[in-house]
C-alpha cells in the first residue's frame, strides 16, 4: 500500500512501486544478500516470486519500502512492516552490500518503528536466522528481546535455519 515517505537522517524509505519490482528481485536473489533470507536462490525463483510487485501499490496487507540514500539517491535496500494480530507489526529489512556495517540497518529499522508507532503499532517482531550475527546484534542493539526460537526453510531448498523471533514492546 502506498504511504508517505519515511525520512531518517540518511535514508528515505519509499513505498514500493510496481516499476521497482525488478530492482528488488535482483537484489534479493543476489547470492550474498540472499543467504539468510527465506527467499529462494535465483535458480529456484518461480514466476510468482519474480512478479511479486504486480499490484503491490494497492495491496493493503503490508507496507513494503525501497530505501534510497537521501543525498545520493543510491539504492540502499528494502524493508517492510506487516501488521499482525492486534497492534503488533512484523518488520523485515535487507541492506545493500555497499551500505553494510555503517549503521544503515539500524537507521532503517528505527525509521520503521517510529513510523509504525505513529500508525498505532505498540509492538514489533523481527525474524532472524540465529547464525546471522549482524541481524542478531542489530535487534539486540535496538532493545528487541528473544520471544521464542524456531526455524524456517529457505524456499526451494532443503536448507533449514534455526531462528529467533525478536520482540520489542513500545507502549
Amino acid at each position: 500500500m502506498l504511504v508517505d515517505d519515511i525520512r531518517t537522517e540518511r535514508l528515505v524509505l519509499r513505498s514500493t512501486r510496481e516499476e521497482w519490482g525488478g530492482l528488488c528481485v535482483d537484489f534479493w536473489l543476489d547470492g550474498e544478500i540472499n543467504k539468510y533470507l527465506s527467499d529462494p536462490p535465483r535458480e529456484k525463483a518461480g514466476e510468482k516470486y519474480l512478479h511479486f510487485a504486480e499490484g503491490i501499490e494497492r495491496d493493503p496487507s503490508w507496507y513494503p519500502f525501497v530505501a534510497f540514500h537521501r543525498e545520493t539517491g543510491a539504492f540502499a535496500g528494502t524493508c517492510s512492516a506487516v501488521p499482525q494480530q492486534g497492534d503488533c507489526w512484523d518488520l523485515g529489512y535487507c541492506i545493500h552490500k555497499s551500505f553494510l556495517r555503517q549503521g544503515y540497518g539500524t537507521e532503517m529499522v528505527r525509521g520503521l518503528i517510529a513510523w509504525g508507532r505513529h500508525m498505532g503499532a505498540h509492538a514489533f517482531t523481527i525474524d532472524v536466522a540465529q547464525e546471522n550475527a549482524a541481524s542478531v546484534a542489530l535487534a539486540k542493539k535496538l532493545g528487541f528481546r528473544v520471544e521464542r526460537e524456531g526455524s524456517f526453510r529457505k524456499s526451494g531448498t532443503d536448507i533449514i535455519y534455526p531462528n529467533y523471533i525478536f520482540r520489542l514492546d513500545v507502549l
